[in-house]
Formats: C-alpha cells, sequence, structure tokens
C-alpha cells in the first residue's frame, strides 16, 4: 500500500467563494508555492479550481506552463464552484452551472488533473424557506451532470461533507457515501476530512468502510481551527494516529492532502509533513 502525501497551496485553498478578478503575478505564484511544497518534502500539490477559471487564457497559459515545469505534480483541486453560482433555490441555473462546468474541467485536465473536490458550501447550501429535498434533487441533477463532463475529461469529482457550520446538507462522509452509492457514477466518489469529521463527531471508522467499498478517493487532513498537524499542542491534536489506522485496514492507496491556514505557511508545513509520515508509520506499527 502506497499513499502519497500533498499539501494545499496556500494561494488558493481558502479562497472566497465568490466570483473574482485574476490574481496579479499568479504564474509566479504558482511557481513559488510548488518549488516550497517539494523543498519541504511533498508528494504532490493541491490548487483550487477557482484559480484557474478566473484566469484569462493568456495568464493560464503561463500558469499551465509553470505547472508543468515544476518537479511537483498537481492532481487534485478543491474549491470547485464560487458562491455566485448558485447550485440550490429558485437561483440556480443548469445552463450557467454546465457553461462553468466545462471551462472548469477542460482547465483542471489541461494542467495534469485528475481529481475535483467539491465542497462549495456557499454555492451548495439550500437557502431559507426552499425546501430542503428539492434543493438536494438539484445536486444530485448537478452531480450528474457532473459526472458527464467527468467522463468527457478523465477527472474524478470528489463529494466532500462540510461541518454544519458551512454547510446545511451533506455534513458526514455516510452522507456523501449514500449520495454516491445513489448516482452509481464511476466518477463520482467521496472525500473525508479530518477536520469536519472532528466538528460533527463522526468517528474515524467511517472511513474504512467508505474506502473498502471503492467509494473514497480523497482524504484532508488538519487539525483543529484549520492548524497543520503538528504544530499545535499534543493534546489538542486530532487523533491522526486512528484515521490512519482506518485508512490502512482498508487498504487506502489514494491521496492524502494537508489543507490547512498558517501565517508561517512555509515553515510549518515542511514541520507537518515529516510529523504527518511518522503518524502514518506508528500507525502501521513501523
Amino acid at each position: 500500500m502506497s499513499v502519497k502525501f500533498g499539501c494545499c497551496l496556500m494561494l488558493g485553498s481558502f479562497v472566497p467563494q465568490s466570483a473574482g478578478s485574476s490574481t496579479p503575478g499568479a504564474a509566479d505564484q504558482v511557481r513559488a508555492g510548488l518549488s516550497a511544497l517539494s523543498r519541504a518534502g511533498y508528494d504532490f500539490a493541491e490548487m483550487t479550481v477557482q484559480s484557474l477559471t478566473r484566469l484569462s487564457e493568456e495568464q493560464f497559459a503561463e500558469v499551465r506552463r509553470a505547472i508543468g515545469e515544476s518537479a511537483l505534480r498537481v492532481p487534485a483541486f478543491n474549491s470547485f464552484i464560487p458562491g455566485s453560482l448558485k447550485l440550490t433555490g429558485p437561483d440556480a441555473s443548469e445552463s450557467e452551472q454546465d457553461e462553468y462546468l466545462d471551462l472548469a474541467l477542460q482547465r483542471v485536465k489541461a494542467v495534469g488533473g485528475e481529481l475535483i473536490v467539491f465542497g462549495s458550501g456557499a454555492a451548495r447550501s439550500v437557502p431559507a424557506g426552499f425546501p430542503v429535498e428539492r434543493g438536494l434533487e438539484q445536486i444530485r441533477r448537478f452531480l450528474e451532470r457532473c459526472g458527464q463532463y467527468a467522463a468527457k475529461y478523465g477527472v474524478t469529482i470528489v463529494i466532500e461533507p462540510l461541518n454544519g457550520k458551512e454547510s446545511n446538507v451533506i455534513n458526514t462522509v455516510r452522507e456523501a457515501m449514500a449520495l454516491a452509492e445513489e448516482l452509481g457514477h464511476p466518477q463520482i466518489k467521496v472525500l473525508a476530512d479530518s477536520y469536519h469529521m472532528d466538528l460533527e463527531k463522526e468517528p474515524f471508522a467511517v472511513v474504512e468502510e467508505a474506502a473498502s467499498k471503492g467509494l473514497l478517493s480523497h482524504v484532508h487532513i488538519s487539525g483543529r481551527n484549520r492548524r497543520f498537524p503538528g504544530t499545535a499542542d499534543e493534546r489538542e491534536e486530532i487523533d491522526f494516529a486512528q484515521m490512519f489506522r482506518a485508512l490502512q485496514r482498508s487498504g487506502y492507496s489514494g491521496g492524502i492532502s494537508a489543507e490547512c491556514k498558517s501565517e508561517h505557511y512555509e515553515e510549518d508545513s515542511a514541520k507537518s509533513i515529516a510529523y504527518v509520515r511518522a503518524k502514518w508509520r506508528d500507525a502501521a506499527g513501523r
């Protein structure tokens, strides 16, 4: 079993859930970020979909070149749907969603992306007063169309459960599993995130079940308050060894990506990868 450990680039993992202007010097930021993660010893990097979709064609070509020249691959992307593009409620427009999906998946594929994380709490949360079941049906239809574009471009979409403060639907891994099983699409899978699982008090045993069913395709890790694992007091840490043991029992061999915030990003990300690798070895009894 060979998992790979990655990290989300600080430049975009927590981009505002709204349409924004193009980031000046995007290619230089990407180049610097990838270089820092490579020096720290990560196996891959994770970027945001919106960091690609908001670029002009010229800027995108520069970012694509920067990624292609890096020693570090970028197979995974998060921050999928901007909050301004509603997926639920009376303002949801399937034609607008389709236009965005085609651009997003085309660009992700062009830079070597293989997997897109569907969290997007601001876009998917059901508006107050709108029937939740109708909102969930809109999400099902959206994911069905995601499956069509995923098949077209050869990528996988993973449903990310978000804690109840970030979304009022799909809050647990078990709920994401049920939705993925209902859809039954080979390129619609599930993500588990230690931060959201901790807030929702969801036991890590569920990741073993998800992986054993072939539904778990990506994992996010962070400590409480989105700290990098290994940078807080051990007593305040999430029990990553327990999570890792569940993954190991299931035979999980996908990516495990740190999705964290830090004012000392390079220092904390470098410290964290050593801690995470040690915890993985300890969980395996090595």
